[in-house]
């Protein structure tokens, strides 16, 4: 029980410096050169069902899909948004980049914002609000240790 309350501790505290907006990150992507948001069909309605349903803590999401064989400037990325990123990843072979903010929201909610861009293929923005709790548990498991670890 007390690596559970220590894990979510610690996110928390984590999550309490980094901050970014979707509807920013969203348009410094659609400006870049070569890149189109892909419309998804049925988002909306996927959307209100988790809003009024809850499936395994989330309590709600956002998500732009991008298409183009284009980089994105991410210190635009960065200067768009108020906070520092809790995980910055880029692969220098590839060109993949992930970009991760968190900060925490009322009682146990949490506010994940993520990029990830892939310059020959998609780029994805997403906005989730989760049940910081229910997070820390899932990780805190040891029978999901095998499953992520194979990821």
């Amino acid at each position: 029980m007390s690596k559970r309350i220590l894990v979510a501790f610690v996110f928390t505290l984590t999550a309490a410096t980094a901050r970014a907006d979707f509807d920013a990150l969203v348009g410094v992507v659609q400006r870049s050169r070569g890149m189109h948001r892909i419309w998804t069909p049925g988002i909306s309605l996927v959307r209100l069902g988790v809003r009024l349903v809850h499936p395994e803590g989330v309590y709600d999401f956002q998500l732009a899909m991008f298409e183009g064989s284009a980089n994105v400037d991410f210190e635009s990325v960065l200067r768009s948004t108020p906070g520092t990123p809790m995980l910055r990843a880029h692969d220098n072979r590839s060109g993949e980049t992930a970009v991760i903010w968190a900060r925490p929201l009322r009682g146990d909610l949490v506010e994940l914002l993520i990029l990830a861009h892939d310059p020959d293929d998609q780029t994805v923005v997403l906005r989730t609000v989760i049940d910081g709790e229910m997070l820390a548990r899932e990780i805190a498991d040891p029978r999901h240790a095998p499953r992520i670890a194979r990821r």
